[in-house]
């Protein structure tokens, strides 16, 4: 994907994200913070139900070249706190195209 058109995607339809890093300093962004919906008996995700939501505990993250992310760091987007599990660059030959990650909400990060 190009990445001029990952951003326009993401300044129309992104959620505004804050990524802390180890450095402490926060930096602003815009990225796509979905919830990841599994199924199974140990699936702690948001989905829907008949009688509503249940709350998850693992989100998608996919982000700007731009405001990269590594296992550790702080996220805040959606009115919560977040984790990075694990952060990977995507790269499309040459150019780094996004960052993919997943989060998980901090208070219900699990050992």
């Amino acid at each position: 994907m190009n990445s001029m058109v990952l951003e326009r995607l993401l300044s129309r339809y992104g959620q505004v994200v804050t990524v802390t890093g180890a450095d402490g300093i926060p930096q602003e962004g815009r990225a796509f913070v979905q919830p990841i919906c599994e199924t199974g008996e140990t699936a702690l995700q948001v989905c829907p139900t008949p009688l509503g939501t249940r709350r998850g505990d693992r989100y998608r993250y996919l982000g700007s070249p731009s405001l990269p992310l590594a296992a550790g760091d702080s996220v805040s987007a959606l009115g919560l706190s977040f984790r990075v599990q694990t952060a990977q660059p995507i790269q499309v030959g040459e150019t780094l195209s996004h960052w993919w990650a997943v989060l998980r909400v901090r208070g219900e990060e699990q050992p």
